[in-house]
């Protein structure tokens, strides 16, 4: 039995390490800067636009409810942060989510379902190689931020240890179940896009959902990115322990949408060449 686990264990980053590989050849084949640049754009676009409107629209002025909700009356530093986080989640999640949608695309989802390799050491792979794209531009967004004014204070580095954990999951939680519902639908643009929009919206990224109305707050607890963005950031600003038991809806959320993904998404996979 421990032969037979072992093997399985090994199968599994075997196939994590190959798929990294292999996405990692074709994304500098194909579009080696183009698509790493975009996200570069767009996240110093963001830090442009939080420094001009923070010194220009509102004059440094931020009232004391911002201050409250927000745990923090640095109002360029919550707003980098949590913009760079929202880049980035989206950059992790739409190349989880698009994994098996770009194989059938390709046609080579057929020949994936049928090898006995390990599903769920593919979709870690995409996942590790899309982490080391996007914490490239995660890096370069936030030297710009700090020459715009994000200031980070002295931090429990246990504690954001935790909260990127956290925050990862999330995002490849989420990017998982989203896959499924491309998949069904053979849509990319119109799913995807709807997802982000209701996540920048409801998860708190540039601005506390304490603004946000009740029933919209309460919408938000659906994401596991919410608590996890909350944890991360409060830990990143005021330094704050983060507790095992903060974690714990975090992880059984995570949990409840992988194993609905992968639920899902082995029904939507026999159905997938009945249909077409």
């Amino acid at each position: 039995m421990n032969k037979i686990h072992n093997k399985g264990a090994f199968g599994m980053w075997h196939t994590a390490l190959a798929t990294l590989v292999r996405n990692q050849r074709s994304n500098l084949r194909a579009y080696p800067w183009t698509f790493t640049f975009g996200h570069i754009i767009d996240g110093t676009y963001l830090v442009l636009v939080t420094c001009f409107s923070y010194v220009y629209l509102i004059k440094g002025d931020v009232q004391t409810q911002f201050a409250a909700y927000a745990g923090t009356s640095d109002y360029l530093t919550y707003v980098m942060i949590g913009g760079a986080l929202n880049l980035f989640s989206v950059s992790m999640m739409m190349n989880v989510s698009r994994a098996l949608i770009t194989e059938w695309r390709e046609g080579t989802l057929e020949a994936l379902l049928l090898s006995p390799s390990s599903r769920f050491g593919y979709f870690a792979g995409t996942a590790v190689q899309q982490l080391m794209r996007s914490l490239f531009e995660l890096a370069v967004v936030l030297i710009f931020g700090i020459a715009a004014g994000l200031r980070l204070p002295n931090f429990d580095f246990l504690s954001v240890l935790t909260g990127i954990f956290a925050y990862l999951l999330s995002c490849f939680a989420m990017g998982l179940l989203l896959g499924c519902v491309m998949l069904h639908t053979r849509d990319t643009f119109f799913v995807q896009n709807t997802l982000f929009a209701f996540t920048a919206l409801l998860c708190g990224f540039q601005f506390p959902r304490e603004y946000l109305p009740e029933a919209l707050g309460l919408a938000g607890n659906v994401f596991p990115l919410t608590d996890a963005l909350t944890l991360l950031r409060g830990s990143l600003l005021s330094g704050k322990a983060i507790r095992s038991g903060d974690v714990l809806p975090v992880l059984l959320l995570c949990a409840v949408y992988i194993a609905l993904a992968l639920w899902t998404g082995k029904r939507i996979e026999r159905r997938i060449f009945e249909r077409y």
